[in-house]
């Protein structure tokens, strides 16, 4: 059973992936008896990283927010979240809530154990690792929990995360802290986590937790408070280890979402590796079978945002036009008064294709998800520079990321206002960031600065039974998720800790 309290979603960390989000049983072992030297503890890791699944934050943003339309073989599936249906009850919050929970009760786990072992000579490196990376996967748990549930995420006095350092068990009860406690909370274990991979030695390594992770994910956290400097400085820090390219590769970065070995090397900071047997699969989100007309679309891409690509492709030469919407789509250019646009408008999302190398139908459903890349720390960059109305900046921060996209070089944009800057850069994030489970915290954290909300095609709510088609960044379902029911439930401590308006 997947909708479980955070507290009782309690598992072994050598537990089998079906038995992931089941109540502990009878038998399992504890932390004392699982990790009991550096080996086990190196192992074990692995165990928190299999639990980082980005699926229902993707698919919940997608489906939620502007960024697809409901696709010819769609059968209801996902249809009440697109018609914009969010209460404590909805198993989307239910799912993100415990999924992040789990990485934490896995993190907490191990690092536990460890405060109990003392590495043996020779050892000391491994052990670093193995802690820094737990407590870095930690960190970016909470992270994912503050930025879709958290109150005000520029008001460190209004409620965060329910903050737990320790393995929990079912008596377990706490109230939330606050967006101040659970930043520092997060900060504390990025510091920690960044001294010890700094200690251990390890390599860079795109499928691993790095320092180099350490100091996007920092920077990220950092602008969601509104600290510029420290902001800044991560990004940077970062920047001087990736770049993206100067003038648009389409073969490069179509094989960034192909999963090539090898592929755009500088614009990925920290990817999970999905396998055969390990990982979501991303691709079915939209399409049933694969990123093709015949892979039966459930949700396709949205017509405004298509509009903006294809607008971006045949004055600019945008790539992504042609990676992101699969070849096989149809693109009717009398959509607006086709009697049924579902049918003859059929935009395929085609951004996860499938990895190749895998083969068969697992192939074709899966694909690594792309945690942190390169072009986000670009975009802090800009959202630092509007913050404090540096509109050049802006502009240049922008450039280098539709330089890097664009086959014809760009205008150099030209704002204002620090409302124009944040448009021009929420409009940049929809299109870079589109499919990865960025909208929805991008639209609550800037659509208020930018008077931007969500932005569909009206034929694409034609399609829908639902008075809601745009909707604006004030309304209390796109300023946060609600806590789920099922905590309040188990967990008194959280009692009246409900986010306003739900």
């Amino acid at each position: 059973m997947k909708k479980i309290l955070i507290l009782l979603s309690i598992v072994s960390l050598l537990a089998s992936c079906e038995d992931t989000k089941e109540i502990i049983q009878p038998g399992e072992l504890g932390a004392s008896d699982a990790f009991n030297n550096t080996e086990d503890l190196a192992t074990g890791v692995f165990g928190i990283y299999s639990a980082v699944d980005m699926r229902q934050e993707i698919r919940f943003t997608s489906f939620f927010t502007d960024e697809v339309a409901i696709g010819a073989s769609n059968g209801g599936q996902g249809l009440p979240l697109h018609e914009g249906v969010l209460n404590p009850n909805s198993p989307e919050a239910e799912d993100i809530w415990a999924d992040n929970y789990l990485v934490i009760f896995r993190a907490n786990t191990l690092i536990s154990a460890s405060n109990s072992i003392v590495p043996e000579v020779g050892e000391e490196a491994t052990y670093d690792q193995a802690v820094g990376e737990a407590l870095a996967l930690r960190a970016y748990a909470f992270s994912r929990l503050l930025a879709f549930f958290g109150e005000d995420l520029q008001d460190d006095n209004t409620l965060g995360a329910i903050l737990i350092d320790f393995p929990a068990d079912a008596s377990t009860q706490l109230p939330r802290g606050t967006i101040g406690e659970t930043y520092d909370f997060i900060l504390d274990d990025l510091n920690r986590a960044e001294q010890l991979l700094t200690s251990s030695g390890a390599a860079n390594d795109k499928f691993r937790v790095s320092v180099d992770f350490v100091r996007a994910l920092r920077a990220r956290v950092a602008n969601y408070r509104g600290d510029d400097v420290l902001a800044t400085s991560s990004a940077n820090t970062v920047l001087s280890s990736f770049s993206l390219p100067a003038t648009a590769d389409p073969a490069e970065y179509s094989n960034l979402w192909g999963d090539v070995s090898g592929a755009a090397s500088q614009e990925i900071i920290f990817n999970l590796d999905v396998t055969r047997n390990t990982g979501p699969t991303l691709v079915n989100i939209y399409n049933t079978n694969s990123s093709d007309r015949n892979g039966g679309a459930q949700f396709d891409m949205s017509r405004e945002l298509f509009n903006i690509l294809e607008a971006n492709s045949n004055n600019f030469g945008d790539i992504r036009r042609d990676i992101f919407v699969d070849i096989s789509s149809l693109i009717s250019p009398t959509y607006m008064t086709d009697v049924n646009p579902r049918d003859t408008d059929e935009i395929i999302i085609d951004k996860y294709p499938g990895d190749p190398v895998i083969g068969g139908l697992d192939g074709e459903l899966r694909n690594d998800q792309k945690v942190i890349r390169t072009a986000e720390m670009h975009f802090i960059l800009a959202e630092v520079a509007a913050r404090n109305s540096d509109f050049n900046e802006v502009a240049r921060q922008i450039d280098l990321v539709r330089n890097a996209r664009y086959t014809t070089p760009v205008t150099t944009p030209v704002y204002s206002s620090q409302e124009e800057a944040f448009q021009d850069i929420l409009l940049e994030r929809r299109i870079e960031l589109f499919a990865e489970g960025h909208r929805y915290i991008d639209v609550r954290r800037l659509g208020r600065l930018a008077n931007v909300g969500y932005d569909r095609d009206e034929i694409d709510c034609t399609l829908y039974q639902s008075a809601l088609c745009d909707r604006p960044a004030t309304d209390t379902e796109t300023r946060y998720m609600p806590i789920p029911t099922l905590e309040f439930t188990g967990n008194t401590a959280v009692a009246g800790q409900q986010n306003p308006g739900y």
